[in-house]
């Protein structure tokens, strides 16, 4: 690398740290007219610096020296700055991705690597955080049955094993079935009238419930419905013996046992944040095999934010052509990592049916989310004759650093664009609900609007997040005309004009849920601080991930109990729909660290959501995760290790 980046925390306080940036010219060669474009995670005090002058949008800083001459050869570049922010704990809160160009202001950027090194962090060096397990168990289902009995035996599974189906509700897990046992014997396997592999509908069975019986000669999975069929599906898989017992590697023995259960809540889903960074449609179909082994049942795809339009929509393709695309040459700036070169991608319709049919047959719902009215940087972008409000001055920051990602709701255009892209969604995605986000609507919006003003008085609005409000309530309206329900952040009840019809899905703390629980909403809880996998997993430094709400180890997500300190008669208890986990994606640009920052939190998260609460074991769920790794090895999944 012919240039080398430095970043050290020099001074840092409870809510301030001073940093210290080092640019090397490595090369033989003066570098004239440079900029440094770096991302980093901080707004940056920009009057602060000690040298050079800086420009930021979102995570994405260019920095330049103020001055005419160049950088010489084996020469650096030295400045200070100042952030608003706790003490940094972690290496991934450093500068993420930069290059240097050397170009005429205005031109065509040329990017040049950067090497950056280790963000030099004040603070003592902490061990790794290990989690202590049990042995392993020999049957170690997750989430735990709410029956469980061994019978002694096992069943053999060969390639000469059938399966017999006499319900259409079973059709969908057998595909899945069928699709699983294939990979595992590398043969086909019959469909047939009669067989060894039971799907029988059982009329007296609650909708998610099942019973699971393995006998010597013949395995039974009963249910009344697509979802119970689908977890009756996931235990089996789950008894499945990790190696084959055959030396010809064709019989696999599963333990013959009679299960009867249901879950503890209705809605178990996990959010992919596929915005942020572009996730393909075989990684969400991997992901979507393991949510659906682990008795999940709702996928939430988190399709739009500033950085990215991951969906097609016919009326505007603008929305995928500019508006899923960043880089140093494009309209949309780049973010996060790869930011040297054009980045993103989209989902054809074609794409969302193929995966919303791949959840289906395992017992998955898809709830779409399209965040409005913040986050809506990239449909600004793709459609500023339509979206963006000439007239507004209004001078804000949003907490990810940008000043133009909010819809106006005195726009004619905002409307349009509304009714048409929900029309398209609604028309694309079966599932009965849809997500508007609604999150982080920064303070100063719409405050310095003409526009703005004129709709506040015509209304009599005192409060610019009434005009919040006023949008969320058409959003609603639309949507309930179509036939689906409305879900949002809990934001979503700021000005005061959503129904309690709309579903709030809480993330900024167990406190917000319960108050919206306790106005008559109902609730998704997902707390950040027990819920939000992309938070570091320990301590030590080089934990991957963010800590803006904490660390989050295992151990503090299998304790996680909604609305614990509530008597059990309480009746805000029946206002809490379920719970959520989420992966927010600034960082996580890979298979590999997606998997990372899942697993095995991921089952810590299922069994909490199916299990109730008094049948839970810390002891006990260790022995079975610990069962569990044996499978994620064969898969190949990059989990993190406990000890």
């Amino acid at each position: 690398m012919s240039f080398r980046l430095d970043f050290v925390v020099i001074e840092q306080q409870q809510d301030q740290s001073r940093l210290a940036l080092t640019l090397h010219n490595l090369s033989d060669k003066p570098l004239a007219l440079w900029s440094l474009h770096f991302t980093f995670g901080r707004w940056i005090h920009s009057s602060s610096l000690t040298h050079g002058e800086l420009e930021q949008i979102g995570s994405y800083k260019i920095l330049t020296s103020g001055r005419t001459e160049a950088l010489k050869p084996n020469g650096h570049f030295y400045t200070e700055f100042t952030v608003g922010t706790k003490p940094f704990s972690l290496l991934d809160d450093g500068i993420i991705d930069a290059f240097i160009s050397s170009e005429i202001p205005g031109s065509l950027i040329n990017p040049l690597p950067v090497e950056i090194t280790a963000f030099g962090l004040q603070q003592p060096q902490l061990k790794r955080h290990n989690t202590a397990l049990e042995a392993a168990a020999d049957i170690n289902i997750i989430p735990a049955p709410q029956h469980l009995k061994p019978l002694g035996g096992h069943f053999a599974l060969t390639p000469h094993t059938t399966i017999e189906v006499n319900t259409p509700y079973a059709e969908g897990s057998c595909r899945w079935l069928r699709a699983e046992l294939e990979s595992l014997l590398h043969e086909k396997l019959a469909v047939r009238d009669t067989g060894n592999i039971h799907y029988q509908y059982h009329e007296q069975l609650a909708d998610d419930a099942y019973q699971l019986l393995v006998e010597q000669d013949d395995i039974w999975l009963m249910a009344s419905s697509e979802t119970g069929f689908s977890h009756a599906t996931a235990s089996l898989l789950q008894l499945l013996s990790s190696q084959p017992c055959h030396q010809a590697g064709t019989v696999y023995r599963i333990p013959m046992v009679e299960i009867c259960d249901a879950p503890h809540f209705a809605h178990r889903g996990m959010m992919l944040d596929c915005a942020r960074h572009f996730h393909p449609v075989e990684r969400i179909k991997f992901l979507l095999d393991q949510l659906a082994r682990f008795k999940f049942n709702v996928f939430h795809w988190h399709l739009t934010d500033d950085e990215g339009w991951r969906i097609e929509i016919d009326a505007y393709p603008e929305l995928t052509q500019t508006g899923a695309w960043r880089g140093p040459n494009e309209p949309i700036q780049p973010q996060f990592t790869t930011i040297g070169q054009r980045y993103g991608g989209y989902y054809s319709k074609q794409d969302a049916r193929e995966v919303i049919r791949y959840a289906a047959d395992r017992g998955i719902m898809v709830i779409p989310e399209i965040d409005i009215p913040g986050h809506s940087r990239a449909a600004i972008k793709s459609l500023p004759a339509l979206l963006a409000d000439p007239g507004d001055k209004s001078v804000y920051r949003s907490i990810q650093g940008y000043n133009d990602n909010v819809l106006s709701p005195a726009l004619e255009g905002t409307y349009t664009f509304l009714a048409q892209v929900l029309d398209e969604i609604c028309e694309l995605f079966p599932a009965p609900y849809l997500h508007i986000g609604a999150d982080e609507v920064p303070s100063g919006v719409w405050t310095d609007s003409p526009a703005c003003r004129a709709l506040m008085e015509k209304h009599g609005y005192e409060d610019p997040k009434e005009l919040q409000g006023h949008l969320l309530r058409f959003a609603e309206k639309h949507l309930s005309n179509k036939g689906k329900r409305m879900m949002g952040w809990e934001e979503a009840t700021q000005g005061d004009k959503v129904s309690k019809d709309t579903i709030i899905f809480s993330w900024l703390s167990e406190e917000a849920g319960q108050k919206c629980a306790q106005a008559g909403y109902d609730v998704v809880m997902q707390p950040a601080q027990a819920t939000y996998l992309d938070l570091a997993q320990g301590d030590s430094a080089d934990e991957a991930g963010v800590d803006w709400a904490g660390k989050l180890p295992l151990e503090q997500v299998y304790q996680y109990h909604p609305l614990a300190d509530l008597p059990a008669d309480d009746p805000t208890h029946l206002h809490v729909r379920g719970i959520q986990c989420a992966l927010w994606c600034e960082l996580i640009n890979s298979q590999s660290r997606l998997e990372y920052m899942l697993y095995p939190r991921l089952l810590a998260i299922a069994e909490v959501a199916w299990t109730a609460p008094e049948n839970r074991s810390w002891t006990d769920f260790t022995a079975r995760l610990n069962g569990q790794f044996a499978y994620l090895d064969k898969v190949g999944i990059n989990y993190r290790r406990c000890e």
